[in-house]
């Protein structure tokens, strides 16, 4: 079980890295800058200062509404100038394979979005500013989300398009970072033992990995993902007031849907990801009637969607 949520994860990491990709390729080749100036007085200088608090209160329209939410979150051409010279790298795992694979696409949005650990260096200032970034960029994506398709009353243009698929695409990464990456691991994703004593087993030596092992710093390691999920699963099971041998003797395999004592407290916290994956399908659809997308950016929303399936299945999450 373990290998196979590994391999899911991995899945996951290329896939949020080819978002990313797609969405920079498609913003240089078609709308040019993403935060762009309003056309009115007052709302055109607050956003030009990145006053975006104002740019909230004076901007009428949809999308200056929608850009300042972004430029709040840290997605502005300024922030954008000062990252390009910057780069983010897959980290080495000291311990030979205990960690498990550095999912880096978090690292390399918060680069853009000015959050690093270069930047920001304490680790609970830091979090703070990412949950702050990830409930802008969220309320980007409220603001923008309803509107899109033909069918509303006022559709989404293609610019607001292109600005409501990065602000869910970041979005669903913070919200990665703010669920898993906290520096707790395990060597599994389920916990051990029995109803009596369940135990997620931390990594050996983790104390010695805290060059590479750093909360909130945007390198998702495998085994903090494993940490986060054993430890959901383990406290589901504590929390129940009887029948707990049947949730833990329930036999599991990939498909199943989680004991029905457990499933809301373990899966709920996963559905977000699963709204953002498949709002951001829709968005890419709707892009591509109004920009040549190539047929490898709709395989990224086939493996999207798949890969998330399978994340849910492997733990239990299905419908």
């Amino acid at each position: 079980m373990e290998i196979q949520a590994l391999k899911i994860f991995n899945s996951i990491k290329l896939i949020l890295f080819l978002i990313l990709v797609l969405g920079v390729i498609t913003v240089l080749t078609a709308c040019g800058d993403l935060v762009k100036e309003s056309d009115t007085g007052a709302c055109d200088s607050a956003i030009d200062a990145r006053n975006y608090d104002k740019a909230l209160s004076v901007c009428t329209s949809r999308k200056d509404k929608a850009s300042a939410y972004m430029g709040k979150a840290g997605y502005d051409i300024i922030n954008m100038l000062k990252s390009s010279g910057t780069s983010t790298s897959t980290l080495i795992d000291p311990t030979g394979d205990d960690l498990g694979d550095d999912d880096n696409v978090g690292a390399s949005i918060l680069n853009i979005l000015r959050r690093s650990v270069e930047v920001i260096a304490d680790n609970d200032t830091r979090a703070t500013e990412i949950e702050k970034s990830r409930t802008n960029l969220h309320s980007a994506y409220e603001l923008l989300q309803p509107s899109l398709g033909d069918n509303s009353s006022s559709p989404l243009t293609t610019d607001e398009i292109l600005l409501n698929t990065f602000a869910i695409s970041f979005a669903m990464q913070l919200y990665q970072i703010m669920m898993f990456d906290n520096e707790t691991t395990s060597k599994t994703t389920f916990p051990s033992g029995n109803a009596a004593t369940l135990l997620c087993v931390r990594v050996d030596n983790v104390r010695d990995n805290t060059s590479v092992l750093i909360p909130t710093d945007g390198h998702i390691w495998t085994a903090e993902r494993d940490g986060m999920m054993c430890a959901r699963i383990k406290n589901a099971v504590n929390s129940l007031p009887s029948g707990k041998a049947a949730v833990v003797n329930a036999k599991f395999k990939t498909g199943d849907k989680l004991h029905t004592d457990i499933y809301d407290t373990v899966c709920d916290p996963l559905e977000s990801l699963t709204t953002y994956l498949s709002d951001l399908a829709l968005n890419l659809t709707e892009l591509k009637k109004a920009i040549s997308l190539s047929g490898d950016n709709t395989k990224v929303i086939e493996k999207a969607d798949n890969s998330t399936q399978a994340m849910m299945a492997a733990i239990g999450c299905v419908k």
